[in-house]
Order: structure tokens, then sequence, then C-alpha cells
């Protein structure tokens, strides 16, 4: 492969949306001081109370997209 090749494949995968990464919905979340999965009390600082409720908020939300 050649350098036009790999700069334009490098041009295509910027400019094509990644699947993998971190889901829109909990990165634009904002702390509201509950869990935003259980509705767990929180400081204002957390999104979630547990690893468990971010995987089951990011499982939801994945499955209606």
């Amino acid at each position: 492969m050649n350098d036009a090749d790999k700069n334009e494949r490098e041009e295509v995968r910027r400019s094509v949306p990644q699947v993998n990464a971190a889901p829109v919905g909990i990165s634009a979340l904002k702390p509201k001081g509950a869990c935003w999965y259980c509705n767990a009390p929180l400081d204002n600082v957390r999104r979630f109370c547990s690893k468990t409720c971010a995987q089951d908020y990011q499982t939801e939300e994945e499955a209606f997209r």
C-alpha cells in the first residue's frame, strides 16, 4: 500500500463516526446529585453510584439506538 492509499484510508476513518467510542449519552450526562440509572443519591460530581449501574445504563442506551 502506498502513502496516498494510507492517507486516503486515514481521511475516511476520521470522517466516519466511531462506533466503539464512548457513548454520547454517558459522556454528555451532567451530574445531577443522583444516579442516572437507579436514582440513588450521589454527590454533585458522580453520574452513577456503581460500575454496574453505569454498564446497565449504557446497555439500555445502546438498545434504543
